[in-house]
């Protein structure tokens, strides 16, 4: 089938999906504000860059209910409700399907009070299919509409993702999330302050809370157990993430999961707040373990039990791979959105 997705370019998630499905034998052509580096076969075609007062929404839709209608698709997927969402809405291009990502529903009703969470609904009446990747999300979304809401993860290439030998030694940490303030990476740094015995601790990724976060290290006297890694290529991250015993996730808002799930399928451990998708994904005392948000001084009891003894955390990993393969195998949610898209022309 021929698929229109109006969604970012940019962003790792499109991109798989849209592979994904290339690889299946579908068409599938992306309007989009961010290019795809590296990436040029005339099949992603350039939006306007958002402008203040969203004075690129009139010229967007334009050229989006141009381009789209003369690609004739079969279906039309908008990624992330509130800005791609909403240029596929006011397009009025369809069959329509919209996926909630998370703080397009978790943050942008609340942006603007009442005018925020009516634009939110108005833009689901216009869908004939929504999808999110987590239960949390489908109940947050529910708020805002009555429509059916499927649940379709973004889950892991098992292919590329698969159980590894487990290490051995003094434990080591990982963090593979994006350097910014919702991340609570600044909690784990405090959390390791005391933290007394051997470990490394190395931190994937970059953001704009980088200087802020190397001085936090610093004055903790932590220079000597991080690692600052940088951007890892898509390629080399599998052993970027073997390397470690455990990732560390105090995301302090989390609508899914992807980082600990990609360590669970290597056969680690994974430990977190127990909020948001973090709750769906990581089996407490089972693939991981669960801490209450915010609170540093379990972070700390917890971290320094990995560090007198890292087996417990290193046998737990053993039961991530069987854990994903059978929840989150992003072969198997393909198929479920193929047959999402073939229900919704159907119909």
């Amino acid at each position: 089938m021929q698929i229109a997705m109006i969604a970012d370019a940019g962003s790792v998630h499109t991109r798989r999906w849209a592979l994904g499905l290339r690889q299946l034998g579908h068409r599938v052509h992306i309007w989009s504000e961010r290019p795809w580096d590296d990436f040029d076969d005339g099949s992603v075609h350039r939006l306007p860059r958002a402008q203040r007062l969203r004075r690129d929404v009139p010229g967007a839709v334009r050229q989006i209910r141009q381009e789209v209608r003369a690609f004739n698709p079969d279906v039309v997927h908008a990624h992330y409700l509130s800005h791609y969402g909403l240029l596929a809405a006011l397009a009025g291009i369809g069959p329509l399907v919209i996926s909630v990502w998370g703080a397009d529903i978790e943050c942008f009703p609340e942006r603007y009070g009442f005018l925020s969470r009516r634009v939110i609904r108005w833009i689901l009446a216009r869908a004939q299919a929504i999808t999110c990747s987590s239960g949390y999300l489908r109940t947050i979304t529910e708020r805002y509409t009555a429509q059916a809401i499927r649940v379709i993860p973004f889950g892991i290439d098992l292919h590329a993702f698969r159980a590894q030998n487990q290490n051995h030694g003094p434990v080591r940490l990982i963090i593979n999330k994006a350097l910014e303030p919702v991340y609570g990476i600044d909690i784990i740094l405090s959390a390791l302050k005391e933290v007394q015995g051997s470990y490394t601790l190395r931190i994937l990724g970059d953001g704009t809370q980088k200087p802020a976060l190397q001085k936090l290290a610093a004055a903790c006297h932590l220079d000597q157990r991080v690692q600052w890694v940088g951007r890892v290529d898509p390629a080399a991250l599998p052993a970027a993430l073997a390397w470690a015993d455990v990732g560390l996730y105090a995301s302090r808002r989390e609508s899914f999961g992807v980082a600990p799930l990609e360590m669970m399928a290597l056969g680690r451990s994974a430990v977190a707040h127990r909020l948001g998708g973090l709750s769906e994904v990581i089996c407490d005392n089972v693939t991981g373990v669960l801490i209450e948000p915010g609170n540093v001084a379990l972070w700390h009891q917890v971290l320094q039990s990995l560090v007198n003894d890292p087996e417990p955390i290193r046998e737990l990993g053993i039961n991530g791979p069987p854990w994903v393969a059978s929840r989150y195998n992003f072969a198997e949610n393909l198929k479920s959105m193929v047959d999402l898209y073939e229900q919704t022309i159907s119909s």
